[in-house]
């Protein structure tokens, strides 16, 4: 049987990552209107394209009025609000700049708070927890399991790499930066792959062996993308544990490029140093918001991960969903497309919140095809073969609150400082 997974913010909350209306939360509360006046004042100085393209002070304050006002608690439903002004008719070309700008401003904030959750919550949660994951290997083929995962953080690698899974990106090939240019002897290593080369059949994926072919489809905290996008570049996976991962990861986040003895500020455009000590610029792969990709399901440049959800989903017998609130447009129309063009296809949909299949679903709950689960990850890994539940682990689960409260309150106190 080809098992395939997906997974959603709900498949890392047992490790302490941030389900949405938790970032919103912590997202939010770092703007009083007190400071969000002060931060839209300091916007409205500078000039991040050219001083022929300036921004505008009214444009800044409309975008900042929409993050004051905003009652959800969706940090994506607020991006795509305002990523609806820059798209609104009449609108100047200094209006559209000045809220892609603010847009590239919030896109990093998030990016910052997503990456402290990494890594507190790999010290206080993940290494209390991961011993209820270690049977994750159930849910995988004798042969390859393709995973795809909406989320930016690495538990899907340390489980992999604690556990003895082999797990790949389908990199063939390996770049190195130094860290800076006034640490180049201190090194980053990278694998990548070409984007156009990107494919089912891509000769970097595992097949017909034993192991997880990973693809991180909204991208990733410690994915770039480089050359343009041409490359799509991750931090190696040849570590031994999750801490040298984890070690790895905090060693990107320092990359840098020093003028005159200051750190060149970065935003999802990051300013690194390349082999020979120049200035070079990668990109932060993290897709949020509303224009993650296209509406339509043909394929297209740029959506090289959508066509290898589709061309899994062709040949899968089995998906495996956890976590996933059915949010994303994209996902769900690939997911009803094969359930009609894969008559085979059976969805499994884990989730602790017992709900009916989404509507665009229930048209396929026959013959077994839709089936549920009303239960967290690790609940799901150990009863899916012993069709027992694991009372220790759910009771252990139960106190995770404490730790999340812990890991909250401590990046609070960070973007707070």
């Amino acid at each position: 049987m080809k098992k395939s997974l997906l997974l959603g913010a709900g498949f890392s909350y047992d490790f302490g990552m941030p389900l949405a209306s938790e970032l919103t939360g912590v997202f939010l509360g770092m703007f009083t209107k007190r400071r969000a006046n002060d931060f839209g004042n300091i916007l409205s100085q500078n000039n991040p394209y050219s001083k022929d393209r300036p921004i505008n002070k009214k444009a800044i304050f409309e975008g900042i009025d929409l993050l004051l006002e905003y009652e959800g608690g969706n940090y994506e439903e607020l991006l795509s609000n305002l990523q609806a002004l820059e798209k609104a008719p009449n609108r100047s070309q200094s209006d559209r700049d000045s809220y892609n700008y603010l847009f590239s401003i919030l896109y990093e904030i998030i990016h910052q708070i997503l990456s402290l959750y990494q890594t507190i919550s790999f010290q206080e949660m993940y290494k209390v927890n991961k011993k209820w994951f270690s049977n994750f290997i159930n849910l995988l083929s004798e042969k390859e399991t393709w995973v795809f995962t909406l989320n930016h953080d690495l538990y899907m690698e340390c489980l992999a790499l604690d556990f003895d899974i082999p797990v790949t990106y389908g990199d063939k090939n390996n770049l190195t930066f130094s860290i800076s240019n006034i640490e180049m002897e201190n090194k980053i290593h990278f694998t990548y792959s070409e984007r156009n080369e990107l494919s089912y059949q891509h000769s970097g994926y595992f097949n017909n062996e034993f192991g997880i072919n990973l693809v991180k489809v909204h991208g990733g905290l410690s994915e770039l993308e480089y050359k343009d996008g041409a490359m799509i570049c991750n931090q190696t996976l040849s570590h031994a544990n999750s801490d040298a991962l984890i070690f790895d990861f905090k060693k990107i986040e320092n990359m840098a490029y020093y003028h005159e003895g200051k750190k060149v500020p970065s935003g999802k455009d990051r300013v690194i140093t390349d082999s020979d000590g120049e200035l070079e610029i990668i990109c932060k792969s993290m897709l949020t918001g509303g224009s993650k990709y296209s509406l339509t399901t043909n394929d297209k440049k740029g959506e090289e991960k959508l066509k290898l959800f589709d061309n899994m989903l062709k040949d899968a017998d089995e998906l495996t969903i956890i976590g996933y609130g059915f949010g994303d447009r994209h996902i769900n129309y690939r997911l009803s497309n094969a359930m009609v063009l894969n008559p085979k296809l059976k969805l499994r949909i884990v989730d602790p919140i017992h709900k009916p299949a989404p509507e665009f679903l229930q048209q396929f709950d026959y013959d077994g095809r839709i089936r549920g689960a009303t239960c967290g990850a690790p609940h799901w890994i150990d009863y899916s073969t012993s069709n027992k539940w694991n009372q220790e682990q759910m009771k252990s689960l139960k106190d995770n609150e404490v730790l999340r409260n812990k890991i909250k309150k401590k990046v609070e106190f960070i973007l707070h400082r």
